[in-house]
C-alpha cells in the first residue's frame, strides 16, 4: 500500500493540520505516529478555526479512520476533553473513526506537574510529553493496554512512589496526592476501552482493501530528539524514522511532504539564525497571527533559512514541498531568503523583490504576481523540489494545489 507521509520542515507550526486536512478527503485512514497534547494543529473550515491537539487531522472528514500509533503519549483526560468539544463539529468519534493504540504511553497529572516545575529551560509546554517518554524510555512507563487488562493500583502506586522519590531527588515540593488525581485517572483511562485497540492491524486492513493512509506528523524536523537542534528539541522522533517505528509497521512512503512557512517561526528556546528581532519580527507576527495553538505563545519569527530546509529533505527523503503562509509575505519591499552560511554559522542572505498585490482568492500559481512567482521558483530551483501546494489564506479552500500533491 503506497502511503502519504507530511512532516513537517521547520521548528513546527508550519501549517501541516490544513494540509493534512485537504488530504484526508481522498484517504480511508490517518495516522498520528509521535507526539501528544503539545501538538496543535488548527485548520480553518468555513472561517470557523477548530484546533486539534491529539487527534489526526483526518476527523474532520466523517468516512476518515483516525489512528493513534504506539508510537504517540496520550493525555486520557485531555483527549476525552478534545473528543467532547468537537463533537459539535465532527460527530460522534466512536471505534469506526478513531483507534488508539493499546501500547501508547499514558502521560498522567504527576507528568504534567513534573514538566512544570522542570521544563522552563527548554520552553516545554508543560503538557507532560517528556517526563512521559523519559519514563517510556526508562522502561517504567503506563501503556494503556496494561492498565485496561488488570487492576492500574499497583502500577499508579509505583507511578506515584516514583514521583515523589524524583520531588526528593530534586528538592521541589511533594507531586500532588494520590486521592486528588487518580480517581479521575481511572475514570478516563476506562473511558478509552472502546477505541483502545491494534493501530497496525487496522493499518493492514485498509492496506488489504487497497485503501489510501496518510502519516500525519507532529512537531518539525528540527525539533526532532536526534535530528534537531538538541538540546532544544522535543521528546519523540518527528521525522521519517519516527513515522514507521510509530505506527508499527511498514509502508510505502510513496509521497513524501515536507511543509514550511515562506518564511520560520519557533516556539520557545534554542537556536534560530534567521530571527528577526526588530519591528519587521513583530510585524510579521502579528501579520501571520504567530502564537501557538496549544499554549498560546508568541512565536519567534524570521527570514526562510535554506540551508535548514535542505537538512530537513536530507533527514526525511522529502519529494514535495508545501509551502504555506505565502500571504503573510505580501506588501513587503523586499524578501529575504536565507541560501548559505558564511565561516561563523551566520546566514548570508538573499534579497529578492516584494510584491504588493493580495493573494487572496486566488487559485491558480500563474494568477499570483510575477514577483511572487519568481520567490517560489527561486526556491523550487535552491531546493531542487517541486512545489506542490503553496498556501494563500488560512481557510481550507486558499490554496493553490498542483496534480503533484495527488500523484
Amino acid at each position: 500500500m503506497p502511503a502519504t507521509m507530511i512532516l513537517g520542515a521547520q521548528w513546527g507550526d508550519e501549517g501541516k493540520g490544513k494540509i493534512v486536512d485537504l488530504l484526508a478527503a481522498r484517504m480511508d485512514a490517518v495516522a498520528r505516529f509521535q507526539g501528544g497534547a503539545n501538538a496543535g494543529h488548527s485548520v480553518v473550515v468555513d472561517g470557523r478555526t477548530v484546533v486539534l491537539h491529539q487527534l489526526p487531522s483526518g476527523v474532520l472528514h466523517p468516512h476518515c479512520r483516525n489512528l493513534i500509533g504506539p508510537g504517540c503519549v496520550t493525555d486520557p483526560a485531555a483527549l476525552l476533553r478534545e473528543i467532547d468539544d468537537l463533537r459539535p463539529v465532527v460527530g460522534d468519534l466512536g471505534p469506526t473513526r478513531l483507534l488508539v493504540s493499546a501500547n501508547v504511553h499514558l502521560v498522567t497529572p504527576l507528568h504534567r506537574w513534573f514538566d512544570v516545575m522542570q521544563g522552563e529551560a527548554i520552553g516545554t509546554t508543560g503538557r507532560g510529553i517528556g517526563p512521559c517518554y523519559t519514563d517510556k524510555v526508562a522502561r517504567a512507563g503506563l501503556r494503556l493496554g496494561d492498565l485496561l487488562g488488570s487492576d492500574p493500583g499497583p502500577r499508579l502506586q509505583e507511578h506515584q512512589e516514583r514521583f515523589e522519590a524524583l520531588a526528593r531527588a530534586f528538592r521541589l515540593p511533594p507531586p500532588p496526592a494520590p486521592e486528588r488525581w487518580q480517581p479521575a485517572f481511572r475514570e478516563a483511562v476506562a473511558a478509552l476501552r472502546p477505541v483502545a485497540g491494534d493501530v497496525a492491524g487496522a493499518i493492514r486492513e485498509v492496506d488489504q482493501r487497497g485503501g489510501h493512509l496518510l502519516l500525519e506528523g507532529a512537531q518539525g524536523t528540527m525539533l526532532d530528539l536526534d535530528h534537531g537542534t538538541y538540546p532544544y528539541v522535543t521528546s519523540s522522533s518527528t521525522t521519517v524514522g519516527g513515522a514507521l517505528s510509530g505506527i508499527g509497521c511498514w509502508v510505502e512512503l510513496d509521497r513524501r511532504i515536507g511543509v514550511a512557512k515562506a518564511y520560520a517561526t519557533r516556539v520557545g528556546n534554542g537556536p534560530f539564525p534567521t530571527e528577526l528581532t526588530d519591528a519587521l519580527g513583530e510585524e510579521q507576527r502579528r501579520r501571520g497571527r504567530e502564537y501557538g495553538a496549544t499554549t498560546g505563545r508568541p512565536r519567534r519569527c524570521g527570514w526562510l533559512d535554506l540551508p535548514l530546509l535542505r537538512q530537513a529533505c536530507l533527514v526525511n527523503g522529502f519529494n514535495r514541498l508545501v509551502l504555506t503562509k505565502l500571504d503573510v509575505l505580501t506588501g513587503l519591499p523586499t524578501v529575504r531568503v536565507a541560501t548559505a552560511t558564511d565561516a561563523d554559522g551566520r546566514p548570508i542572505y538573499t534579497d529578492l523583490p516584494g510584491w504588493t498585490d493580495p493573494l487572496a482568492g486566488l487559485t491558480r500559481r500563474d494568477q499570483l504576481p510575477a514577483a511572487c512567482r519568481a520567490f517560489l521558483a527561486f526556491v523550487e530551483e535552491r531546493l531542487e523540489l517541486p512545489l506542490a501546494a503553496v498556501s494563500v489564506g488560512p481557510d481550507r479552500q486558499e490554496t493553490i494545489v498542483e496534480e503533484t500533491l495527488w500523484h
